[in-house]
């Protein structure tokens, strides 16, 4: 009796070791960030982007000229440039500021 536990014990983790060696070799996942590092692209051009604060929470932006991070300090802060056209852009961070040619509110 004590042949086939230690057999069927082997022969369990054996599978589990293919089984997580199969796993781990077919994944193939894009990079979280999608490139190279974090901050490998300091701004984007498109109106519309998504950036992570320091604290881990997320900031979006609708409709704006320019956004991305800055070095302010030693902090890793982010910005907003909005259109000259005098549409609206959107931030949504602790809550909803709209930024115009007018100004922000």
């Amino acid at each position: 009796m004590k042949k086939y536990s230690v057999f069927n014990s082997f022969l369990m983790v054996a599978l589990v070791f293919i089984f997580a060696k199969n796993t781990i070799g077919n994944a193939k996942a894009d990079d979280l960030f999608g490139g190279e590092s974090f901050f490998s692209e300091s701004t984007s051009n498109s109106g519309d982007n998504t950036i992570w604060k320091s604290d881990g929470s997320l900031v979006i932006i609708k409709g704006a000229e320019e956004s991305g991070y800055v070095i302010k300090d030693g902090e890793i802060e982010y910005f907003v440039v909005p259109k000259n056209d005098g549409s609206n852009t959107f931030i949504y961070d602790d809550g909803l500021t709209i930024c115009n040619s007018n100004g922000c509110y």
